[in-house]
């Protein structure tokens, strides 16, 4: 048990991927990420600054501890930056939806 240590009386896995966690746990994660990232870009297109990028990381780890999910630091980090691209682009889907349903409903007046 190389990997393993205890801590609080509970035995952790000191080499856990993201992929191990549970489906729930992952997409809880994703969606703070994701929800904290978008509420944070001023320009819809841009990707924040690093000082930014890195509390919301900091404020979400806090989180998964709070709710006693056992994920390395490293791990979200790693996953959190692969998701930014996709983070933007989902926040450019929605500001164009946005632009098209209002340009929709001034038609229809």
């Amino acid at each position: 048990m190389k990997n393993h240590v205890y801590e609080n009386g509970r035995l952790i896995q000191t080499n856990k991927k993201f992929p191990a966690l549970k489906q729930k746990q992952k997409e809880w994660i994703t969606n703070e990420l994701r929800q904290r990232y978008i509420s944070a870009i001023n320009y819809p297109y841009t990707k924040l600054r690093p000082k930014k990028r890195d509390q919301i990381l900091d404020e979400v780890y806090a989180l998964i501890e709070k709710k006693e999910i056992w994920i390395p630091y490293d791990e979200v980090e790693k996953y959190y930056f692969s998701k930014i691209p996709s983070f933007i682009r989902k926040n450019k889907q929605m500001m164009e939806e946005e632009t098209s349903g209002a340009s929709q409903d001034e038609e229809n007046l």
